[in-house]
């Protein structure tokens, strides 16, 4: 079998002879590694984002001007734009870069319920409760820009509806092999038990989202606690 090797150009950098590889051009496999440049560009966009996320946020989308946000990074509005051509392609780039980087729901909830079709549902909503709530929490600053701005905005109403869907549709086919397995009634209806259960605590998040934490995981731990029971008492076969 003939062996393919790579040849490597050979130049000279600084008075030593460096290979294409180590110059980052264009070599298959290789990457480029980033220029000073590029980095601060990079760690400049990220700011802008944080930031954005923040104010909207605090003080919602329509109430924040792309020269607070600017005055905040401590940059001139025209870079901002120079990032992010409109206001809504910076709110579309928020959503992206954080709904993609955490699939916070789908995260959570795939590892409880992809292998939990035999564990009991008092156990496993009892975990899926309470991780819900942790994630709602971790992640609140884009939950709020979600929920406040998808009122406006039919692209944003189709993320909330996205994050609220990745939720149902794990929790549903939990739910279907609990019925199968004789724990749960025949004709329990499973989206509509599935979405008021995940309801319940996106209600709750929304109206105690501002308790200190001491508060909140106590609050919290309650309200998982009885939600569990008072769904079960109705589900239960």
């Amino acid at each position: 079998m003939t062996q393919r090797v790579r040849t490597q150009r050979i130049h000279r950098k600084g008075g030593r002879r460096v290979s294409e590889a180590e110059r980052g051009t264009d070599v298959p496999g290789v990457t480029r590694p980033l220029t000073s440049r590029q980095r601060q560009a990079a760690a400049r966009r990220e700011e802008i984002l944080k930031t954005a996320l923040g104010l909207f946020a605090a003080q919602g989308f329509d109430a924040t001007s792309t020269k607070q946000i600017a005055r905040e990074v401590g940059i001139a509005e025209g870079l901002v734009f120079h990032y992010f051509p409109t206001k809504a392609g910076l709110l579309a780039a928020v959503l992206e870069a954080r709904l993609e980087g955490g699939r916070a729901f789908r995260s959570v909830l795939r590892p409880l319920l992809e292998e939990a079709s035999d564990r009991p549902a008092a156990e496993v909503l009892g975990a899926v409760a309470s991780g819900w709530l942790a994630t709602l929490r971790r992640d609140e600053e884009i939950v709020v820009v979600l929920f406040t701005t998808a009122q406006t905005n039919p692209e944003v109403w189709e993320a909330w509806q996205g994050l609220i869907r990745e939720g149902t549709e794990l929790l549903t086919g939990y739910l279907a092999a609990r019925v199968e397995a004789g724990e749960l009634r025949e004709d329990l209806p499973l989206e509509t038990a599935a979405t008021m259960f995940v309801s319940s605590l996106m209600v709750f998040f929304l109206t105690r989202r501002h308790l200190p934490e001491p508060q909140w995981r106590e609050q919290g731990e309650a309200h998982a606690r009885e939600l569990v029971s008072v769904w079960l008492d109705g589900a239960r076969a």
